[in-house]
Formats: C-alpha cells, structure tokens, sequence
C-alpha cells in the first residue's frame, strides 16, 4: 500500500472524531454449516487436551492436521451432565437468568449469592447506599431463584481464575444439571511464557446452560468467524494507530484493553432442550457474538443463527451477550480508519457539506455527543440518525422483529407496563427491563465519562400462542455493584416465562 499524505489522514480523522465509524465490508469465508455436533454424556473437557497439546497450540498458526481436527471437533461438542434431580414446578413460571461473568473471577461470590442469598445480604446490605437497598435485596433474591442460568466467559483450567473449572463449580454447588460448549483455547500465557501449572492448565473457555430440569438434547452451532484470535493477536507489531486507541482508552475511560488475548477458536450459541416438570420442552440458547468485529458481522452471525433456529417448534429463550455496542475493539490502522470512513456515507456528506456550511463538524459532533448520552448508547433499537448520527446495530433489532419461524411464531417484542417489572410499556419491555433513556444497561466501561454505558445482553422469547411468554425481565445492576468495583463487567438479567 503506497503511504497515505499526512495532511489527508489527519484531515479524515478530525472532521470524523466524533461521528460513529461505519463497518468494514472484509470477505470472510466460512463453511455455512453446522459441526457435527458431537456429545459427551457425564463427560469433564478437562482431559481433552494434553499440556503438549496446549504448547503446540500456542506455537503454530497453522496446525498440524491431526491437532487441528481434534481442536474442531473439541469446539463442536458439548460437554453434559444430567444428574437425578426431584424437580417441581413450583411457581406460575420458570425464571431464567444470563450473566456474562467475565472469565469467573468472582465465581465465589456468585456461588455465595446461588446458595446462602440471606448471608450474602447480611455481609453486603451495608455496602449498598440506602436507596438502592430495596433494589439489592429484590435483584438478590431474584437471581437467587433462577430455575435455568445462562453463561457467558466461563474459564476452565486458567491461571487468571486459580485454574477453577468454573462450569463444574457452579453446577455441582447447586447439584443441578449442566451444558457446555468451549468457545476459545486460551493460549495467551503460554504464548508469552508465563509461568504456568502444568498439571491445572487447561485454557478453556465458553458458554453454560444450567438447569434444575433435565438436558434432553444439545448442540452447538459455530458462527461465522470474523477475526482470528490467534492471528489478530500474535503480530509482532502493533500498527501507531493501536497505540494510540489504547493510550485513548486508557485515558478517557480508565479502560485498560487487554493486550495478547491469544486463542484458537470462535464465537458460537449453545442450544439445549429442556424438559419440564410438566413433559412440555423448551428450548433455551446461550449465545455470544464477536465484538471484535463491526456491526453488519454480528448482523450476520445473528441471521446464521436465527436461521438455524428457524425450525424449532418448541418455545425459544435466546439469551446472550450480543455485544450490541456499535462498533467493534479491533486492532486499528490508517488503512483500516480511512477505509471505513471512505465507504461511509454518512461520512462523504458530512465532509461534502463541511464544504459549504461553515461548523457543521462541530454541530454533528455536539448532536452525536448529545444523542450518545441521553439515548442510542443505552438503546440500540433507537433510529437511526442519518449523517450526524447513524445507528448500525438498529439493522439487527429490525430483522429480529420481522423473523418468524416455521411454525408461524416469532419473538414476543411486546412491552405492557402489566407485565414489565417496574411498569414501564415500550418495545421488548416484558423481555428487558427498560429505562427512561431506552434500556437498563447491562455493561460499561470503568468510570466512565459522557458515552460509557450500553446494552449489550438481551433475552429474545418466541412463546407459543398465549403461552410461554416473557414478563418481569430485569437487569440486576445493583446487585453486581454491590460487591467492590462489580461481580462482573456486566450485569446479570433475568425474565420469567409463564406456562
């Protein structure tokens, strides 16, 4: 690539410094097809890969045919364990929570909040200012009494959380059953020569279905993979731009990006069947999108999902961090920010009219503050703001509203205040609790400042005629903080289903 003038570059970037990046069209080839799903009853994914295994993982960009084929089938299966379980329907509904529970650095205390919820409120009850302590008991015992619980970023065998098999700790502190499928073989501190545990190692990571009911059936369906963990976090040099974004992040947010996170791998959505009490089935999906990649990629991740759910005749709870954040956390370069900026058309008439109109930048850039703050950061759906400020994820939201299953039924996007948990009416209102700017975010960036808060988890419930949908979904804010800085990153949200 011949350089780019430095005047152009620094003229692309200011006139756009505070509008919202458009996404890159990069041609990624996947095979549109589901992995043999591959399952093992009371099976521990802990004895799937030798520590040799791991360092030639951490070594090779290319793999050897014989690692690389048992790595794929590793990411399509599911590990699962059903257990005897004397389980009643005791209530009206069943509760099902999803938190994203960053890694499980807290695991502990989310163990504590599962099994003694009176003892935690008793320890933490102090720490909660006094206005909120309603709020914190209600969320706590909300959470406390989850029927199915949904996880993202589980870690098994990993230093960084003291080589726990978080999976295995949760589920077997609550005897209840459990699925799950490995996302990504961690592989960062072998890469970079850390000091490890040979024997406690594993470097695995993914997503949980636990349930009180028994697991019938499961799969997992791998997404269409848009960045290469292992590739993308392994160049030797980093471009200036990078350098810079993380300096940025650093600075204006407090927000460190996690240097190396080296992995074999992809984002994928693990489906189970869940029989109740009653003999009916519900199907209930733990998903993940990338958020290293643009918004248009999760869109497609989402439609190969939702296409592969098309058939389900059963109820579906679609849970998971979409990462609806409208943008992406790549590594940056010159090429890359121009060649986003040049194929944006918002972009081409903002910089077309800064021609003729004298302080339109400064006007877009105030507008894009002012809506970023009071409403498109905590609502995704939001409309879309031509020029001064579009909203790329809406496309995602719009295709969830009109999809419909072959059965006829499609998500239930109603919001009556009868059925929402603090009386507010408004689209997905009976799914996720909504909020006077939009939704109850769900993730933010540490003290943040002007544009720091989103929502990025959400359930999606497609009910069965008048029966099996949502109500009371929440999103458990002042529980999370409730212990230092935050259980997890991102809060834990939960709906009830009625059957």
């Amino acid at each position: 690539m011949k350089k780019i003038p430095a005047f152009l570059f620094v003229f692309l970037m200011l006139i756009n410094c505070s509008g919202t990046f458009s996404q890159e069209d990069t041609s990624v080839t996947f095979k549109q097809h589901i992995e043999k799903n591959i399952y093992k009853d009371n099976s521990d994914p802990i004895t799937y890969f030798s520590f040799n295994d791991l360092m030639k993982l951490s070594q090779q960009a290319k793999l050897d045919p014989d690692l690389e084929t048992r790595l794929n089938d590793h990411l399509s299966m599911v590990f699962l364990v059903n257990r005897k379980i004397d389980a009643t329907l005791d209530k009206p509904y069943i509760r099902i929570a999803h938190w994203n529970i960053n890694r499980g650095f807290n695991a502990d205390v989310i163990k504590n909040i599962l099994i003694t919820p009176h003892a935690y409120e008793t320890k933490y009850l102090k720490d909660v200012k006094k206005r909120l302590q309603k709020h914190f008991k209600e969320e706590l015992y909300t959470f406390a009494t989850a029927d199915i619980i949904c996880l993202n970023e589980a870690d098994i065998g990993m230093p960084r959380t003291q080589y726990k098999n978080v999976v295995s700790y949760l589920a077997d502190t609550l005897g209840w059953n459990y699925a799950y499928s490995t996302e990504f073989v961690e592989l960062g501190p072998l890469f970079q020569k850390q000091k490890v545990d040979r024997g406690k190692y594993k470097g695995l990571h993914g997503n949980v279905i636990i349930s009180k009911y028994p697991i019938v059936n499961t799969e997992v369906l791998r997404l269409p993979n848009y960045y290469d963990w292992y590739k993308g976090e392994t160049m030797k040099r980093q471009p200036p731009l990078e350098h810079f974004r993380r300096f940025g992040a650093k600075l204006i947010f407090k927000q460190s990006i996690e240097p190396k996170e080296v992995r074999h791998g992809g984002r994928n959505a693990l489906i189970a069947d869940i029989k109740l009490p009653n003999n009916e089935i519900i199907t209930v999906v733990s998903a993940h999108l990338e958020d290293r990649a643009y918004c248009d990629q999760r869109l497609k991740q989402f439609k190969f999902l939702l296409e592969h759910l098309k058939g389900k005749t059963t109820p579906v709870v679609l849970a998971g961090d979409l990462n609806t954040s409208t943008t992406d956390t790549k590594p940056t370069s010159a090429k890359k920010e121009i060649y986003k900026r040049l194929r944006d058309p918002h972009f081409i008439l903002r910089a077309t009219g800064s021609a003729f109109i004298p302080g339109l930048p400064v006007v877009s850039g105030l507008a894009a503050v002012a809506f970023s703050k009071l409403l498109q950061y905590k609502d995704p759906i939001f409309p879309s703001i031509p020029v001064v400020f579009p909203n790329h994820e809406r496309k995602l939201f719009t295709y969830m509203r009109k999809f419909q299953f072959s059965d006829g039924n499609k998500f239930d996007i109603s919001g009556d205040k009868e059925r929402s948990s603090n009386g507010r009416r408004g689209l997905l209102a009976n799914s996720n609790q909504r909020h006077w700017k939009g939704f109850k975010s769900t993730f933010k960036l540490e003290e943040p400042r002007i544009i720091a808060y989103f929502k990025t988890d959400w359930f999606f419930i497609k009910p069965i005629g008048n029966h099996f949908y949502p109500l009371n979904g929440r999103t458990l804010k002042t529980l999370n903080r409730s212990y230092l800085r935050g259980i997890s990153d991102h809060n834990p949200i939960t709906v009830d289903i009625k059957i």
